[in-house]
C-alpha cells in the first residue's frame, strides 16, 4: 500500500499520483483489464515531495489502487494543499476510510446499497462508506459519486437506492453511472446501452446531475484512453 507511480499532464498542470493496493476484492476491478502487477519499486514521501516541487502543476490527482490505504496520504495531502497550495483531488476511492481533511474534492465509488453484496463482492461492509460519504458532504469538500453497471448484479432497481439515499443529503450532487467492462475470468456481461440509460432514468427520479459512460466493448474503452486528453501523461517518477 504505497505510491509507485507519479505522471504529469503539462496541458492540465496536474500530476497523478498512483497507489498500489486495495481494501476490496471486486471480482469485476477493471485493473484486472489493465494487467497491474506489484511494482518494483515504492516511492519515499521524501523523493514524492521533491518531485512534485519540480512540477509546474496547479492540480494533484491521488489514485489507486484504493489511495486512503496509503499511510503517508495525510501528510502528503496536507503538503501538496497547504505548502504547494494546489488543488488537491482524490480521483477515485471506494470509501471505506475517511480520507484526509486536507483535501478539495474526492470522487467516490458506492458499489451497493446492500450490506449483503458488499460482505459477499467486496470482503467489507458497507455501512462505513455510506457513513464516510455523509461525513465528506458535511465537511463541505466537493464529493461525488458513482457506480458501476453490471447486468444481473447492480441493474436499475440498485441505482435507484443508491440515488435514493445520495439524494437525502443532496440532490445536486453528480452522480456517474459506468457500464461494466467485462475482465478476464468474470462471466458477467457487458450491459446494452439501452439498460445503462434505464440505471440513469432511474437515478433521475432523485437526482439532478446524472451522468453515463458506456463502452461497447473493452477495445472501445482501450481506444478512449488513448485518444483523451485527458488521459495523455508522461511518468516523472
Amino acid at each position: 500500500m504505497a505510491i509507485h507511480k507519479i505522471t504529469y499532464s503539462e496541458e492540465f498542470k496536474r500530476a497523478n499520483l498512483h497507489n498500489y493496493g486495495c481494501n476490496f476484492n471486486c471480482n469485476w476491478c477493471l485493473y484486472k483489464l489493465e494487467g497491474r502487477s506489484k511494482p518494483e519499486k515504492f516511492l519515499k514521501l521524501d523523493e514524492i515531495k521533491k518531485v512534485l516541487c519540480e512540477l509546474d502543476i496547479e492540480r494533484a490527482h491521488f489514485v489507486g489502487g484504493e489511495i486512503t490505504t496509503y499511510p503517508q496520504l495525510s501528510k502528503l495531502t496536507d503538503f501538496t494543499k497547504n505548502e504547494l497550495g494546489v488543488y488537491t483531488k482524490i480521483g477515485h476511492s471506494n470509501g471505506f476510510k475517511l480520507p484526509p481533511e486536507s483535501i478539495d474534492a474526492i470522487s467516490v465509488s458506492i458499489k451497493s446499497f446492500s450490506e449483503d453484496f458488499y460482505q459477499r463482492f467486496t470482503g467489507q461492509s458497507n455501512k462505513p462508506v455510506l457513513e464516510n460519504f455523509r461525513t465528506i458532504y458535511e465537511r463541505g469538500v466537493d464529493v461525488d459519486a458513482s457506480s458501476v453497471y453490471i447486468p444481473g448484479l447492480v441493474e436499475a432497481d440498485e441505482i435507484s437506492s443508491i440515488a435514493e439515499f445520495i439524494a437525502k443529503l443532496d440532490p445536486e450532487i453528480t452522480y456517474h453511472i459506468t457500464g461494466y467492462i467485462p475482465v478476464p475470468g468474470v462471466s458477467w456481461r457487458l450491459p446494452t446501452y439501452d439498460e445503462i440509460l434505464k440505471g440513469k432514468s432511474a437515478a433521475e427520479e432523485y437526482l439532478e446531475n446524472v451522468n453515463l459512460s458506456w463502452f461497447p466493448s473493452p477495445d472501445e474503452y482501450v481506444k478512449m484512453i488513448q485518444k483523451n486528453p485527458e488521459y495523455q501523461k508522461i511518468t516523472v517518477a
